[in-house]
């Protein structure tokens, strides 16, 4: 379970009052940037601007009876 904190000095202050067992083992990781996304950098950030329009004649129970559409199985 990952948690926050700043260091300060030598040593890490946890974040929200968590308290960890004098003696555990832990990874310090930094972390990158201000925590915000980075919209240049992560395509699926941007979906809108690259996924194509669906077409305008999708039947509006296409999800319910996809397999009608796909297979010409009998309507449920």
């Amino acid at each position: 379970m990952p948690y926050r904190g700043i260091a300060k000095g030598n040593v890490i202050v946890l974040e929200d009052g968590v308290r960890l067992p004098d003696g555990l083992r832990v990874i310090v990781e930094p972390e990158e940037g201000d925590g915000r996304p980075d919209f240049a950098k992560d395509p699926f950030l941007t979906v809108d601007e690259w996924v194509p329009e669906p077409p305008d004649d999708i039947p509006p129970d296409l999800a319910h009876q996809h397999d009608l559409y796909l297979y010409g199985a009998d309507k449920s």
